[in-house]
């Protein structure tokens, strides 16, 4: 399975992260064992959360999949068994449409790709402010 998105280490261990509007950081667990870490049950989406200051937390960062997929470099947005979601923002809409990308929005493209039809899959890991 392919990440994307906001990370966290905290107390060792990744958390998939999110941003508060007061900048406190939720932490998203599907392991209950992290009950013990004082994390509480979301039920409406069955999940463990917790919320924390990022002074408690190791590191946080963004991980973003990048696949080639004729010889141009798109972002993974999502995956499936046997397909990738590829998402374009910046290259010319003119080799998008040549590639059978859908526009989704002014100058947002996307397309669903066989897995086998891509060169090579980078996972980039950036420092989160």
């Amino acid at each position: 399975m392919i990440k994307d998105g906001i990370f966290a280490m905290y107390k060792g261990k990744e958390y998939e992260a999110g941003v508060n509007a007061d900048r406190s950081y939720i932490l998203l667990s599907h392991d209950s064992n992290d009950l013990e870490n004082g994390f509480g049950l979301d039920k409406r989406d069955e999940v463990y959360v917790k919320i924390v200051q990022r002074s408690e937390l190791d590191e946080v960062y963004k991980i973003t999949a990048y696949a080639e997929y004729k010889t141009f470099k798109f972002i993974v947005i999502k995956e499936d068994k046997k397909s990738l979601l590829l998402f374009s923002l910046i290259n010319d809409y003119k080799i998008n449409q040549s590639l059978g990308f859908d526009m989704i929005d002014k100058g947002v493209y996307q397309k669903w790709i066989a897995k086998n039809d891509v060169t090579s899959i980078n996972i980039e890991k950036t420092p989160w402010p």
